[in-house]
């Protein structure tokens, strides 16, 4: 009778067991501004109807890719692949980059845009900044000799070698790794991108974002990359440090 029930047990703990490693994970998707999509993980539709906030449980695997399309038909689809981690929450806001064009952005939790954000610098000052980020992009076409790299990594190759950087589980060993991937290897300002977004942490991003431009071949779209970042004061200062290296 002590085994039957011994049996029992078991099974009932390996049920839980099971379903909680199944629920370890899970994707927050938001719109701040109100844009409702649709979310597919993996090209599962993870929700009926269009809306501007959906929460999804995560598949298993090393990798999934989220998809967003959008009830106005103006929106272009969103996909991103995205480097898995048992036990978090992913948090990804959709929000438009300097170029106008919407984006999927990872944050360090859900937040409201009821406070000042960086969008939200009056429309004198941010046309006044659009029309100088426009003249130091030809600025910057124009003095590209003898800086950046090239032969851009193959994206097959990065993919692989993004697996390994996003596999420690701190900063500190992620960063030595990406440092190592970006000397060893020429990048783009769009891999740099992909790269600072497995850092959990906003000093460790910038600190790689100013480390790569060395390593990029497409320097002029550098200050693309400030997409990554999640605090004005951040963006700021890679900007600088852009500017600087002119």
């Amino acid at each position: 009778m002590k085994t039957k029930y011994g049996f029992i047990l078991a099974v009932i703990i390996s049920l839980i067991s099971i379903d909680a490693f199944a629920q370890l994970s899970k994707v927050i998707v938001f719109a701040p501004k109100g844009e409702k999509f649709t979310l597919f993980i993996g090209g599962s539709n993870q929700n009926s109807r269009p809306e501007s906030r959906v929460e999804a449980d995560v598949p298993g695997g090393p990798t999934f890719k989220i998809v967003l399309t959008f009830s106005d038909p103006s929106i272009k689809e969103i996909s991103k692949l995205v480097f898995n981690k048992m036990n978090t929450t992913f948090y990804y806001k959709v929000d438009k980059n300097p170029k106008g064009v919407y984006v999927l952005e990872s944050t360090s939790s859900e937040w409201s845009d009821v406070k000042t954000t960086p969008s939200e610098i009056p429309a004198p000052a941010a046309e006044n900044k659009k029309t100088a980020a426009s003249k130091e992009s030809v600025k910057t076409e124009k003095n590209t000799d003898g800086k950046g790299c090239s032969n851009p990594m193959e994206e097959s190759a990065f993919i692989a070698s993004l697996v390994s950087v996003s596999a420690p589980p701190f900063d500190p060993p992620k960063l030595s790794a990406a440092k190592k991937l970006a000397t060893e290897h020429c990048l783009t300002s769009t891999q740099v991108k992909e790269v600072i977004y497995v850092f959990d942490n906003e000093s460790t991003r910038l600190t790689f974002a100013k480390f790569a431009y060395d390593h990029t071949w497409d320097i002029q779209n550098y200050s693309d990359v400030a997409d990554a970042l999640h605090s004005s004061k951040s963006k700021k200062d890679l900007e600088d440090y852009i500017n600087s290296k002119k």
